[in-house]
């Protein structure tokens, strides 16, 4: 699974691009993919103005807590279960094919049959989370490597075209965060599974108004995620805590970010005190449940 914040500096509310219409799809020569795929992957970890790849980390917590200053950006779920993938139309085939592709394979001299054959570029999924090789990849295919301050390593970085099949996460963002602290401190049992994703499951439509029933299932989504893979979220938490502790951030009232700082240093009682600053019906339920476990 992956995840994205949506331009958390972004001011002017211009979003990425999740879904691109066919006819403005790249088309280009078999022979010119392998320069294309390099040149925007340098625009995006290097962070040019005219970037236009989506970002998304395999790490929940890199984006609450690096990504999202003030806790009120969507956040954007992608199923993806593989990547090192190209997809694209062979316009003479009048087939769609899908072909593996990587950094390392960037890296290889390999030999391009069909050089000469027209393509439209559907899609790829390539994940840049090792600086090194990134580094290797650019300056062979681009001339120019990664800039230091890029760290698609750290950020365990996975680059898309595109991606409209997103969840998105809106109107309960606050509860991500919730749940998230929670996992961190506490942990989540077999019973607080089962309650949270039946409590969430069975809320009325009238809950999901205004953001859609999809965001119901993106926070499902989440659920399972962290009861499944959170071990992997457990082994980054110290250091990713630490750096959103120690950043700019600014707060004029108790916000999800603030309180889950409090919950990984302080007692459940005094963080579960000021649950009312985190309220709504599915962080209400959150609470309820890990209170019966805690209190």
């Amino acid at each position: 699974m992956l995840f994205r914040i949506e331009d958390s500096e972004n001011s002017n509310g211009q979003h990425r691009e999740y879904s691109i219409r066919k006819e403005r799809l790249p088309q280009l020569k078999l022979a010119e993919l392998e320069g294309y795929l390099a040149e925007e992957i340098r625009k995006e970890v290097n962070n040019s103005k005219n970037r236009s790849l989506l970002s998304y980390s395999k790490s929940l917590g890199v984006c609450l807590l690096k990504y999202n200053k003030y806790a009120d950006n969507e956040l954007h779920i992608n199923k993806c279960e593989a990547y090192n993938f190209v997809y694209y139309d062979d316009v003479k085939a009048n087939k769609s094919k899908c072909k593996p592709f990587s950094l390392l394979c960037g890296l290889d001299d390999i030999k391009i049959k069909h050089k000469k054959r027209e393509i439209v570029l559907l899609n790829f999924k390539i994940d840049v989370s090792n600086n090194n090789l990134l580094d290797s990849y650019l300056r062979k295919n681009t001339g120019i490597g990664r800039k230091k301050m890029a760290s698609p390593e750290k950020d365990k970085e996975v680059l898309l075209m595109q991606s409209p099949e997103d969840m998105v996460i809106s109107t309960y963002s606050d509860s991500v965060y919730l749940l998230y602290a929670l996992y961190l401190k506490y942990g989540m049992d077999e019973s607080i599974h089962i309650n949270i994703i039946n409590m969430i499951y069975n809320l009325e439509d009238f809950r999901f108004e205004f953001c859609g029933e999809r965001e119901r299932y993106a926070l499902l989504e989440i659920v399972n995620y962290l009861y499944i893979n959170g071990i992997y979220e457990k082994e980054m938490s110290d250091r990713l805590l630490q750096d959103s502790q120690s950043s700019e951030h600014m707060s004029m009232y108790y916000d999800s970010i603030l309180q889950l700082h409090g919950i990984q240093n302080e007692s459940f009682e005094d963080s579960y005190m000021l649950e009312e600053y985190n309220d709504n019906v599915i962080s209400d339920g959150i609470w309820h449940f890990y209170a019966e476990k805690h209190l």
